[in-house]
């Protein structure tokens, strides 16, 4: 199953429709549809922090349709937490992410300066 297939069957598992896994993970409308159509298949790991986090699953199971082990322990964990320490994990990683995106931006324009 690609990605899409991935998002498309979690999401609709859980009752949701497609206006509230946008809402909810902040992805836009246009680039969803892409990726449930089968047409962008390649997202970056921010887009995929935000969506496996508002359908409350993994990446491995939006990536390959299954939970690694340490996913599900990781999981497991996270769920026997209070509400205020789960959204403080989840505001922690989309930190990471964002930083990690731009530092890759960073470098990327660096590079870019060097060779021109």
């Amino acid at each position: 199953m690609t990605i899409g297939e991935n998002i498309k069957l979690k999401r609709k598992s859980l009752g949701m429709t497609r206006s509230e896994l946008i809402d909810r993970s902040g992805v836009s409308t246009a680039q969803l549809s892409r990726m449930e159509r089968g047409e962008q298949n390649n997202p970056n790991l921010e887009t995929l922090v935000a969506i496996s986090t508002a359908l409350n699953t993994s990446i491995d199971e939006i990536v390959f349709g299954e939970q690694s082990t340490s996913s599900i322990y990781l999981s497991k964990t996270i769920d026997t937490l209070p509400i205020d320490k789960k959204t403080f994990i989840k505001e922690v990683i989309k930190m990471a992410v964002m930083i990690s995106s731009s530092e890759n931006l960073e470098n990327g324009l660096k590079e870019k300066k060097k060779q021109g």
